[in-house]
């Protein structure tokens, strides 16, 4: 008969420990926060299939749509988060391209493989999410924080946001591209967005909303803040992260 000792123990517990880090490693991961089984698409209604079009400026070029061909769900909010994958593990951030912002077509930013800001982000995926069948919208915003500093002194540099309106089961969600939140409850009505933003424009793309150039989008923000009155409230939409 062995006496249980001291080391015996300490072996013992070891292997334990051996055996249940084995076991964690070998586990599927739960990589998405949805059963995407649970959601059902409805036919989309004619309106809202016209923002499967492209802009100006998003066009679906043979590139982008062989992209979006390797992108595989079973229903449209599994090929968002497959799409926005996609994305973050294929492109890289490079802070110099933020002097060319809205200068280039999400073709030539597929093609080089690099984004500047949130409005390259918003940009590339925009296209790829039309290409595999999910209708969305851009919407450009100022922060308000930034408005009523640029109302005292208007020589403050310009800060708004880029997010993507996209339809899934049968409504609209607000996704933000870069941090990679989607909103849900959202009311596409409201002037009010996250993060302290006000509704500016919407469109296809930014070329589509008349914005071509850093320098006159800051133009068309300090004309919107200048105008702007006091309407906006923090909503408190239930989010999820991509």
């Amino acid at each position: 008969m062995k006496l249980v000792t001291k080391q015996n123990i300490r072996l013992l517990l070891f292997f334990i420990l051996i055996a249940h880090l084995s076991a964690c490693a070998h586990s599927p991961r739960q990589k998405y926060p949805f059963d995407f089984s649970l959601f059902l698409d409805k036919p989309v209604p004619a309106r809202t299939a016209e923002w499967l079009k492209g802009g100006p400026q998003s066009t679906v070029t043979p590139f982008i749509r062989a992209a979006a061909f390797s992108i595989k769900g079973n229903n449209r909010r599994e090929c968002l988060f497959k799409a926005m994958d996609y994305i973050w593990d294929r492109f890289r951030y490079d802070e110099w391209l933020n002097t060319a912002k809205f200068t280039r077509t999400a073709d030539d930013l597929f093609k080089s493989g690099k984004l500047g800001g949130c409005g390259d982000y918003a940009l590339v995926e925009i296209a790829l999410f039309r290409a595999a069948g999910i209708p969305s919208r851009m919407v450009v915003t100022a922060n308000v924080d930034w408005m009523h500093q640029f109302r005292k002194n208007n020589l403050s540099l310009t800060e708004g946001h880029s997010f993507i309106e996209v339809y899934l089961e049968d409504r609209w969600y607000l996704l933000d591209s870069t941090y990679r939140w989607l909103f849900c409850e959202y009311d596409p009505d409201s002037v009010s967005l996250p993060h302290g933003e006000h509704f500016f424009r919407r469109g296809r793309d930014f070329w589509d909303m008349g914005i071509e150039s850093g320098e006159e989008l800051d133009r068309l923000l300090g004309e919107h803040a200048l105008g702007y009155k006091g309407d906006f409230r923090e909503p408190r939409y239930p989010k999820y992260p991509i």
